[in-house]
């Protein structure tokens, strides 16, 4: 009895890794997994030289769906300055800071190495969104 428990756990545990390092390659990791809608007071959303500040609770909702589209790979990031970012300030007084270039997520003064295009699709959402009034005159990020 214990012999068939044992041969069903471990094929079923080494196709587990085998999916979440699969997963993980593909996907990468959410940068801002803690973060929920609930527990925000306000946001402010600085890009390029433009700032807004959202305190209405359904733009709190979009502004925080919008940040966990960015995922992240383990590496040395490119640095360089955020082009786009959110500072999410918490019913507990505390911040949460996330910013993106074309190819680096910044969180609470850590750089991230963006996955896929994550960074311009956060950054070109960002845009359409909250700064909609621009795109008639300016393209998205590319």
């Amino acid at each position: 009895m214990i012999k068939k428990v044992i041969n069903f756990i471990i094929p079923f545990v080494i196709t587990t890794l085998i999916l979440l390092v699969y997963f993980y390659l593909i996907h990468g990791l959410p940068v801002a997994q803690e973060l929920e809608k609930t527990n925000t007071v306000s946001v402010q959303i600085m890009q390029e030289n433009k700032t807004i500040t959202l305190t209405n609770n359904e733009d709190i909702e979009k502004a925080v769906n919008v940040v966990k589209v960015l995922s992240f790979h383990f590496g040395e990031a490119n640095g360089g300055p955020a082009d786009t970012t959110c500072t999410f300030y918490q019913r507990d007084g505390s911040e949460i800071e996330i910013g993106a270039n074309n190819d680096t997520i910044f969180k609470n003064d850590r750089q991230y190495v963006g996955v896929n295009e994550s960074c311009q699709f956060f950054e070109n959402l960002i845009q359409g969104l909250f700064f909609s009034e621009t795109l008639q005159d300016e393209k998205l990020y590319n």
